[in-house]
């Protein structure tokens, strides 16, 4: 199904939500809308031409559609979002005093589709905006003026004055706008995003290649150019190349300043970039609508981001901690050991955590869990260790970035009684022997944000087969399955956007992938206000035996 359809099923569910509140919504229904509607849409087809030809414009498919100036640029958010340059949503009414659409509810695209090739669904129909359709010298009944649109669009009256069908709003926009929709309108399905050309897409990543992490970042980066090779070795994506441009991070794992360069050059899309939500970067992106799929190492996200440009492959800490506490809740409680205790780093990733803990224990009717939070990099182990035997909690749950679970476990004592369950995230556990002793001893119980069974074991030897076959020397394994994750997701993306590709077409494919596999990691759903790709995680254990590490559970789903 072609994304422009995708996304006229959610204007139409708008607008028939809208509809209903008017008590209209079989207008929605049958062919007998269908003649209003083709008129409205038409209508607002109309009149493109008056301010193009006052200002000598070039006929459609002028080369200078490849770089949009700054009014068709302001056009093109009308178009696809429903926004105007100040950020402020675009407001349209269904019928002369109807129920309000506002922002992408309310965009031309949502109709029209995103090439402006028209739609038809439930009965109703939008015809092309093309500028073949809207700009050709010899079109039946002469051009369109400018006047003619601005009438269909604020007042909803075709040129003869007729009243336009209910499922056209009335848009509250000014000359200005209605002369920037116009500036775009002269370019739709022909405007190429930065990093677009008729023969390549030029891709980006930021991986740390200099510094403490530049065998991970070289490993990454070496995954992603041979899945790339191959998929163009295979004729590409639509006959077009896939290219990797890769700036250098180094120690900054949060990526912003080698995210800021890539946009200097016009990357289309970013992928496998570490990423650890600079405010800054995050701006640019969602202001230049750059989707970056599947952020490395720190960028697992604190909690769902929700609609935005950033595509997270796997769980945030807030989903880790509901695992534990959902785990936690299917086993009985020893006598006088209810409450729960969170020990995290007082920052943005630690509080989540905690919210996620709490949330959890609320929804399943447990007691709301003690928090001990300590200043990121001063861990007091000993103090932290001392708190919780003073509590005697049911169970500990524990955040870090670094050796906090290392010391934790030196510094934890034998109790009187049952010792508490301890819960950590699987990145934080020490491999050396002494601490997977301490681990085994302790009841540890590991957080896995991924599948441990016999789906996911399939998927590490597709990627061990596809390093073999790529001639990628395997290393870095997590790095390594994390980049070729994220480049079969924007590959398929990229293949249900459609040949003519934008930045917001890849969003809208991305939003639509349910259940797809990734390979190693698990299966990634999207939607429209959800930017993680999973929530639930694994659980292990390291066997007191053998040291080694074992699943203790089946995948454990939790409510987005």
């Amino acid at each position: 199904m072609h994304v422009g359809h995708l996304v006229t099923k959610r204007r139409r569910r708008a607008l028939a939500a809208a509809l209903s509140a008017l008590g209209l919504a079989a207008a929605l229904q049958g062919a007998a809308a269908l003649p209003a509607a083709l008129e409205g849409a038409a209508a607002l087809a109309t009149a493109l031409d008056g301010a193009a030809a006052r200002a000598g414009a070039a006929p459609a498919g002028d080369a200078s559609c490849a770089a949009l100036g700054p009014a068709a640029l302001r056009g093109r958010r009308i178009f696809h979002h429903g926004a105007l340059a100040s950020g402020e949503p675009v407001e349209g009414r269904l019928g002369a005093s109807g129920a309000a659409l506002h922002g992408k509810a309310a965009a031309c695209a949502g109709c029209h589709g995103r090439s402006g090739d028209g739609t038809s669904e439930g009965g109703v129909a939008a015809p092309p905006l093309t500028p073949e359709r809207l700009f050709a010298a010899d079109r039946a009944g002469g051009p369109y003026t400018a006047e003619a649109l601005a009438a269909a669009v604020r007042d909803g009256r075709t040129p003869a004055s007729r009243e336009l069908h209910l499922v056209m709003p009335r848009y509250r926009l000014d000359r200005a706008h209605v002369d920037d929709l116009i500036a775009y309108l002269r370019c739709v399905g022909r405007d190429a995003d930065p990093g677009v050309s008729p023969e390549a897409l030029r891709l980006g990543a930021a991986l740390p290649l200099t510094g403490r992490f530049a065998a991970a970042g070289a490993a990454a980066r070496d995954v992603l150019a041979a899945a790339f090779a191959e998929v163009n070795a295979q004729g590409g994506v639509f006959r077009r190349r896939l290219e990797l441009v890769v700036a250098d991070s180094g120690d900054a794992l949060d990526g912003a300043a080698a995210t800021a360069r890539l946009l200097d050059q016009r990357v289309f899309a970013l992928v496998g970039s570490v990423w650890g939500g600079d405010a800054d970067a995050m701006a640019r992106l969602a202001a230049d609508e750059v989707p970056l799929v599947g952020p490395l190492g720190s960028g697992i996200p604190a909690s769902d981001p929700g609609d935005g440009v950033v595509f997270h492959l796997r769980p945030g800490l807030d989903t880790l901690a509901r695992v534990a506490v959902a785990h936690l809740a299917g086993a009985p409680a020893p006598p006088g050991a209810e409450a729960l205790l969170v020990v995290h780093p007082a920052d943005p990733r630690g509080d989540a955590f905690l919210r996620g803990a709490r949330a959890e224990a609320q929804r399943r009717g447990l007691p709301a869990p003690a928090s001990l939070s300590f200043e990121p990099g001063r861990f007091d182990a000993a103090a932290a260790a001392d708190a919780a035997a003073r509590l005697r909690p049911r169970a500990v749950l524990l955040a870090g970035e670094g050796d906090e679970l290392s010391r934790w476990l030196a510094a934890s004592r034998p109790a009187a009684g049952p010792s508490p369950a301890l819960y950590a995230p699987a990145s934080l556990l020490p491999r050396d022997p002494a601490s997977l002793r301490r681990a085994a001893a302790a009841r540890l119980l590991l957080l896995h944000p991924g599948p441990l069974d016999d789906a996911e074991r399939l998927g590490l030897r597709s990627l061990s087969a596809f390093l073999e076959r790529r001639r990628v020397p395997p290393r870095h394994t997590a790095f390594q399955a994390s980049a070729y994750a994220a480049a079969r997701v924007l590959v398929e993306a990229l293949k249900r956007a459609g040949a003519h590709v934008t930045r917001p077409g890849l969003i809208a494919a991305l939003e639509e992938l349910r259940g797809f596999d990734p390979g190693p990691g698990p299966a990634i759903t999207f939607g429209r206000n959800r930017r993680v790709g999973a929530y639930g995680a694994s659980l292990a254990a390291v066997d007191p035996a053998s040291s080694d590490v074992a699943p203790v559970s089946a995948w454990v789903e939790v409510v987005p």
